[in-house]
């Protein structure tokens, strides 16, 4: 990239919103904020940005009119563009996607994230400047005909072919590492199919071990003089190639670190631009890979890898310390543009007794219903997390005292309201609640919040329970 700073076009009615990019990205990127769909036509001819941050859904014209009108323009089609959808709407991603988006992102906003996608659009549309016309047209095939493919087995072997074919390599093949990071499985090769299915000790392959400790290329261009090959030269000494390069694909532009391209020559040395080709043939397959049908096992198993991070394992709710990494940033934000902020912390009613007469089985299935419950009263902005036991507690963006008091009793009306298979037919289960609000004065930290919401909570259980109590000072 140049010492110029790339030019990011936000497109969103929201203010709130666009102030919000402005602020944490002005730093880093020449912003240019619109609020209209025909005024981001408009512009994008006129300045040429170098990304555009489009929001789905706009008075005037969806995301996907404006990115279509885009995408069939010669002067705007080259355009990177992150659609901005609704958080978890699946059906938003993939109308965005097939109208041309390169990537999407989910509002609230994770910033990290979103700055990591404008930097990896950014740097491939800086590798596409240096390409001649013979390396676009061998990008343009390969994008191109992985499309039509219907399986990603298909796919890695057409990637593993037309690499060696551009790049004349010996060898092209694609790599999936186990956890352990032990053993590699060759899914795809330009060579005999017998090489596929083949399983590699990766203690011969320290290449592939570095780029995955690395999360990103590595480029060796002597093999029989670098040191990291030293130790396994009785492995290389009679390879018939010279040079090769690893290079990681990434899904989302999240490094998957089992999934790697890996390409081996004759010649001397690897260009600049052949890598520079490599990463772009790279990013082409996590980009298809992400949208083939085929690959939803490998992406529900990345998935339930982050979910095991970030969920409680029994009810399905965000656990502990994903919980406190949101109330982080939701607190910050509050404070910085002084905007409302709400905790509801609940648990229910005398629920030893419930897990004392009909087991802790029966309380477990109890819990998964209230989660249950939670999720369908709460807002798609809200944040529902298991905090403890029989607790769970309520993030609420942009709320106040009475919208945080009037959620509480939603829920706790649903869950009165509502039957437990694991209850006697009659039975019904009460919970008490405690609410805190950010913009109170005594509310100096994003702790603050959780504690004062757990005061209140111990105020409406000594106040008879299956109540709700705002946070005040005594």
């Amino acid at each position: 990239m140049t010492d110029k700073r790339s030019h990011i076009m936000v497109v969103d009615d929201d203010l709130f919103f666009r102030e919000l990019i402005r602020d944490n990205l002005s730093e880093e990127f020449e912003i240019t904020a619109v609020e209209s769909g025909k005024e981001a036509l408009r512009l994008a001819k006129k300045m040429s940005p170098d990304l555009i941050l489009l929001d789905r859904l706009m008075p005037d014209m969806s995301g996907e009119q404006v990115c279509k009108k885009l995408k069939e323009d010669d002067s705007t089609m080259a355009i990177p563009i992150i659609m901005v959808t609704s958080l978890g709407e699946k059906e938003e991603i993939i109308e965005g996607l097939e109208a041309g988006a390169d990537y999407y992102i989910a509002k609230p906003v994770y910033m990290p994230e979103l700055i990591a996608k404008i930097k990896s659009s950014l740097r491939t549309q800086n590798i596409y400047i240096n390409f001649e016309k013979k390396d676009l047209l061998n990008v343009l095939d390969i994008y191109e005909s992985l499309t039509v493919f219907h399986s990603s087995k298909d796919i890695l072997s057409d990637i593993a072919h037309k690499v060696a074919v551009a790049l004349d390599a010996v060898r092209c093949s694609i790599v999936k590492v186990d956890e352990s990071r032990d053993f590699g499985l060759i899914i795809a090769s330009n060579e005999d199919v017998q090489t596929k299915g083949v399983q590699i000790d990766l203690k011969k392959y320290p290449e592939i071990r570095r780029a995955i400790d690395l999360k990103r290329d590595v480029i060796i261009n002597d093999i029989q003089a670098n040191p990291m090959l030293k130790e396994g030269a009785r492995f290389i000494k009679d390879l018939p190639f010279s040079s090769l390069a690893v290079l990681p694909i990434s899904i989302d532009d999240k490094f998957m670190g089992t999934l790697l391209l890996r390409v081996a020559t004759e010649k001397e040395k690897i260009s600049e631009k052949e890598i520079s080709f490599c990463e772009v043939v790279a990013r082409a397959a996590g980009n298809v890979l992400e949208n083939a049908t085929l690959m939803e096992s490998l992406r529900l198993a990345n998935i339930e890898l982050e979910t095991l991070a970030t969920t409680d394992g029994l009810t399905g709710l965000y656990n502990h310390r994903f919980f406190y990494s949101r109330l982080d940033e939701e607190y910050n934000i509050s404070i910085r543009y002084n905007v409302t902020l709400a905790c509801i912390m609940l648990d229910i009613d005398f629920f030893k007794s419930v897990n004392d007469t009909y087991g802790h089985r029966k309380g477990d299935l109890i819990l998964k219903d209230m989660a249950s419950i939670i999720t369908k009263t709460i807002r798609k902005t809200d944040i529902a997390a298991r905090y403890g036991g029989e607790e769970f507690v309520i993030l609420l963006p942009h709320t106040d005292k009475e919208g945080a008091m009037f959620e509480a009793e939603r829920i706790r009306e649903a869950v009165g309201k509502s039957s437990y298979s694991a209850l006697p037919k009659g039975e019904s289960i009460t919970i008490s609640l405690g609410i805190s609000t950010c913009l109170h004065e005594s509310v100096c930290k994003p702790e603050d919040l959780v504690k004062f919401a757990d005061k209140a909570l111990y105020m409406a259980k000594e106040g008879g329970r299956n109540r709700a109590v705002m946070w005040e000072d005594s």
